[in-house]
């Protein structure tokens, strides 16, 4: 909870070859109706214009600071913000995207309002041009205030119903600085990794049916970027994510070993689809270790009694991955790759994620 009734809210932008879009960004943070801000803009070694920007920006707002430092990736650059933010209340921008002007506003009357010490809203996405975009996203798929525990909110994260965004919600200090929380250098999917535990450790969650962000789809985002490695960092994330739930929920193993099941096996189908789409190639190494993590969550499920409770959905794709995991993307027959595209697609999210990014 915070108990200042004007709390000081820091803001943490970590900034790397965003030049085009920086200005955009801050501006929109330094217009907020809300004014106890400290605003911390973080040069993550970039190198183009943005250390100048964040510089001359600084001089114009005394609420606002730069911090440079050697280039170390968005996880880095978040936790040297987080290590020097004063604030009673964190909330971390993405400095390619823009946000409405009573964000904060709205956060900290809701944390006054509802007890609460997160609270979450809805976002829409923007080309690179600034012009909407369409997706969609099951976290905007509500129209009423939601007041949920933390069991709740872990429960709604791991179903995809909330996602991991740190942009799209707004959290009290504590929660960060009371639990030696930091982010995962040096890997993607960062937020999946670490968003349960700042749910886990919540009081009490708002989600606030209000657009008040808009992620910007470009090209050069990590989101728009396929990687042949980014299936291993999901699976990472994903473990993470189940670690934690395990240590400070163990409550909850049972339900986490069921979602990590679909999980896991709509994972490895998503990086098969977008290794045929993209030409990337599976590491024997991730097919091995993605065949025996679903293998022991089956196994898992199995020893619980709870085989009757997997979706026939996951059940069929459980199957045709067998006989796709010991084969290389080339040596798939041409029924199994017909056979990619006339399956469900789980990853809805993703997938907008990525077509959006290459059509802005």
């Amino acid at each position: 909870m915070v108990d200042n009734r004007n709390p000081l809210v820091s803001v943490i932008v970590p900034v790397y070859k965003v030049e085009k879009f920086l200005d955009a960004c801050v501006a929109g943070i330094v217009a907020q109706t809300y004014r106890d801000l400290e605003i911390i803009l973080v040069d993550d070694g970039s190198p183009d214009g943005c250390p100048a920007m964040c510089d001359a920006w600084a001089a114009k707002d005394a609420r606002i600071r730069a911090i440079h430092k050697r280039n170390g990736g968005l996880s880095d650059a978040r936790n040297a913000g987080l290590a020097v933010a004063r604030g009673d209340v964190v909330y971390f921008v993405d400095s390619d995207d823009t946000i409405e002007p009573n964000l904060v506003d709205v956060c900290v009357r809701a944390m006054r309002e509802y007890d609460a010490d997160v609270v979450m809203f809805k976002f829409d996405t923007i080309s690179e041009a600034g012009r909407p975009l369409l997706s969609s996203y099951k976290h905007n798929e509500f129209d009423d205030v939601q007041v949920l525990t933390p069991q709740e909110a872990i429960k709604a994260q791991v179903r995809s119903e909330i996602d991991g965004y740190f942009w799209a919600f707004m959290a009290a200090a504590p929660i960060y600085k009371d639990h030696d929380f930091s982010f995962p250098v040096g890997r993607k999917i960062e937020d999946m990794a670490r968003i349960c535990n700042v749910l886990g450790e919540a009081t009490r969650i708002v989600r606030i049916p209000e657009v008040l962000y808009h992620y910007r789809m470009r090209k050069g985002s990590i989101t728009a970027t396929l990687d042949p490695n980014l299936s291993r960092d999901w699976r990472r994330a994903a473990d993470d994510r189940e670690a934690y739930i395990a240590a400070r929920y163990p409550e909850l193993k049972r339900f986490m070993t069921m979602q990590q099941l679909t999980f896991f096996a709509n994972l490895d189908y998503e990086t098969i689809r977008q290794s045929l789409i993209a030409g990337l190639k599976i590491d024997p190494e991730d097919a091995d270790a993605m065949r025996r993590r679903i293998e022991g969550l089956a196994k898992d499920v199995e020893d619980n009694g709870d085989v009757d409770e997997v979706p026939e959905s996951t059940s069929e794709l459980l199957g045709t991955l067998k006989g796709w995991l010991g084969e290389t993307v080339d040596d798939l027959t041409a029924e199994m790759k017909a056979g990619l595209h006339e399956m469900r697609d789980e990853w809805r999210q993703l997938r907008v994620e990525f077509h959006d990014g290459f059509r802005a």
